[in-house]
């Protein structure tokens, strides 16, 4: 399943990635992993001001 991420950066770039397969934030907090079926993503979490991603790739409850 692909989906989409924004990055908005400190310095007010705004990164915007619509094939992600997956994104993590590493164990230290210190870096956000972004992977795309063509390249990995690395940005230092010191510079991610926020991020979004498509809601649709949480699992939603059925009644």
């Amino acid at each position: 399943m692909e989906y989409w991420v924004k990055v908005i950066l400190t310095d007010k770039e705004e990164l915007r990635y619509n094939n992600v397969v997956r994104h993590t934030i590493s164990d230290d907090m210190e870096i956000l992993e972004i992977d795309t079926p063509k390249e990995v993503i690395i940005i230092p979490m010191r510079q991610v001001k926020y991020m979004m991603c498509d809601a649709s790739i949480f699992q939603q409850k059925k009644a």
